[in-house]
């Protein structure tokens, strides 16, 4: 069991640095994000890629969101 929740905590450590890899530059920009459960988030503002954090702050529709990492399957600057 222990080294199972290791390898858990390595694998969600790689998810956080590649969600803030893939889209930490586009702070302040427009994006949109792939979710999980197969759905998106469109043309919303990346106000923080993580930094320390487990979570994604959008601002989308004139409210502040924070999406779990783990729960980010791509993102993208919008057009």
């Amino acid at each position: 069991m222990i080294a199972l929740n290791a390898k858990f905590l390595v694998v969600w450590d790689m998810t956080v640095e590649r969600v803030t890899h893939l889209i930490g530059h586009l702070e302040g920009r427009r994006v949109s994000v792939a979710l999980t459960d197969g759905s998106r988030l469109d043309d919303c503002e990346l106000v923080s890629a993580g930094h320390g954090t487990t979570t994604l702050w959008l601002y989308v529709n004139g409210g502040d969101v924070f999406v779990p990492m783990a729960e980010i399957t791509d993102a993208w600057e919008a057009a």
